[in-house]
């Protein structure tokens, strides 16, 4: 599952290449991909990306609601014309009553020039949410190209791209919501997400983890807790932390909450900037992650030298060093238990 630092260097690169171009229509492939009628989907069309970001694992476009068609086309005629501005008869002996009328059209008001109705058409902004969850990916295509049965939604823009999101699974998770101002505000996906975890203090891990009491492993990968760490970097945190995985969070004493908080930093950092390098427009399906713990089960702990542990669940597994992290103590594998018996 692409997690924050995969994310947010998508969005980075997303952004430098979007921001000012303007929606030039929007389909859907997918019909389970879009959770929302209203606005319809066909409305982000005519509309200049604002920006496009992140929170958490959301990935968010904004499309502003300025209409360019609608630029600088008075809906009435407000300024006088050249060889209408030098005659006295229109410039310098019109009468108080005369000078609104459309008859005699010299020059506008200050109140007149930045009415919406005479330089733009207003419109609130809208904002594509997209949850991407373990299947979904995002990337910027030529719109001549085939989409590929896979595409669940495009986003096509001025200068022949299109913004495909697409999601290569049975099951079909990942979302997309399309939603004013508004309903922004009240999504209650981006209301539960916890503080984002780069530069988070170690009083902030505390106020954010510790209660109420769950197992660490779970903890930090609880998006309403802590926002955007999922399997791969909760495993690494605690690895370079020298964490319990399973150890209570309400036990944590001052010295953990401070290891804690120094290792998201520099885990978090540092593959921040190795994605920086790989990711500008397009997700790829594998992240090519470079992970100490993760992913190497019954390999030499890097630090230690000790076996790599595993505890196997039902969708993912856990890697751990019992000699750095639980004082020596191995975990029960459920699952190999189950075989046993």
């Amino acid at each position: 599952m692409p997690e924050l630092p995969e994310l947010q260097a998508l969005v980075e690169g997303l952004d430098a290449a979007l921001a000012g171009r303007v929606v030039t229509g929007a389909r859907q492939l997918q019909p389970a991909m879009l959770r929302t009628a209203d606005p319809p989907l066909a409305a982000l069309a005519g509309r200049p990306v604002t920006r496009v970001w992140r929170r958490g694992k959301l990935v968010l476009l904004e499309a502003g609601g300025e209409d360019p068609g609608e630029r600088d086309t008075p809906s009435h005629p407000t300024r006088a014309q050249p060889d209408q501005r030098d005659t006295p008869s229109q410039t310098t002996r019109a009468q108080p009553d005369q000078r609104d009328t459309p008859s005699h059209p010299t020059r506008a008001q200050p109140d007149q020039r930045d009415t919406p109705s005479q330089t733009t058409r207003a419109r609130p902004a809208l904002t594509l949410v997209v949850h991407l969850m373990q299947s979904g990916r995002i990337a910027l295509a030529e719109a001549s190209t085939r989409p590929g049965r896979a595409v669940a939604l495009g986003i096509a823009f001025a200068g022949g791209q299109e913004l495909r999101i697409r999601e290569a699974a049975t099951h079909h998770r990942a979302s997309a919501h399309l939603l004013t101002p508004e309903g922004l505000a009240a999504h209650r996906p981006l209301l539960a997400l916890g503080p984002e975890p780069i530069g988070l203090a170690p009083e902030g891990w505390r106020a954010a983890l510790a209660l109420p009491p769950a197992q660490l492993q779970t903890a930090l990968r609880d998006g309403r807790r802590v926002a955007g760490v999922g399997r791969c970097y909760a495993t690494e945190i605690m690895w370079a932390a020298r964490l319990a995985p399973l150890g209570r969070t309400d036990r944590l004493d001052d010295d953990a909450w401070a290891r804690l908080a120094r290792s998201a930093d520099a885990v978090l950092g540092q593959a921040l900037e190795r994605a920086r390098r790989e990711i500008t427009t397009a997700l790829p399906n594998a992240e090519r992650r470079i992970t100490m713990a993760h992913g190497h089960a019954g390999e030499p702990c890097p630090r230690c030298a000790g076996r790599l542990e595993r505890v196997s669940f039902s969708e993912y597994e856990l890697v751990y060093c019992p000699a750095c992290q639980t004082g020596g103590r191995r975990y029960a594998d459920r699952r190999m238990s189950r075989l046993l018996r």
